[in-house]
């Protein structure tokens, strides 16, 4: 059985560098973000519409599904529907009722959901919005997963910090009894 973790955190967070690492640590597959590589192709003034924030959310989900039968017992995915549902908030403020309904299922898909603090300097690159809306933006997941009441746990601290924490919980995850 594949053991799904989802990354989540605002932009310039450490999610693909993290990803990356675990992904080589433990021999397995990393999905990447499949809205970074789509927004530096088809966005215009630094916007995408609401029916391809859609497009994005259901090709990451395939792109999820697809290498889940590839991966070697943990599969690392680094967004998920939630995060292209907040952006469509964020330039939109709404989204089509189909990402909405992405956002809200998004949560059965995984079994651990890891947020990357903030703490981090911010890489301050060309297709990123500011640290200000860093910030802005990572207040917004802390509030929805305590609102939502989303199991979660934040990793802080360097990359190898945040591996260590990320390994603890999944060794912690293999003892679990369910009942």
């Amino acid at each position: 059985m594949i053991k799904k973790i989802v990354f989540l955190g605002a932009p310039s967070t450490g999610k693909t560098t993290l990803c990356e690492a675990l992904a080589k640590a433990l021999n397995t597959l990393t999905v990447a973000e499949y809205g970074r590589e789509y927004w530096i192709e088809h966005q215009v003034d630094r916007r995408l519409t609401p029916q391809q924030l859609l497009h994005i959310a259901q090709t990451q989900n395939r792109w999820e599904d697809e290498a889940q039968q590839l991966a070697n017992g943990v599969l690392l995915c680094d967004t998920n529907a939630f995060t292209t549902w907040h952006f469509a908030l964020h330039y939109h403020q709404r989204a089509l009722p189909e990402l909405n309904a992405l956002a809200e299922q998004c949560w059965q898909r995984y079994d651990l959901v890891v947020v990357c603090g903030d703490e981090i300097p911010y890489d301050d690159t060309w297709e990123r919005s500011g640290d200000a809306n860093r910030h802005e933006f990572q207040h917004f997941i802390d509030q929805y997963l305590a609102k939502q009441r989303i199991q979660h746990m934040v990793v802080r601290g360097s990359v190898e910090q945040r591996m260590h924490q990320v390994m603890q919980a999944l060794e912690s995850s293999k003892h679990a009894v369910v009942v």
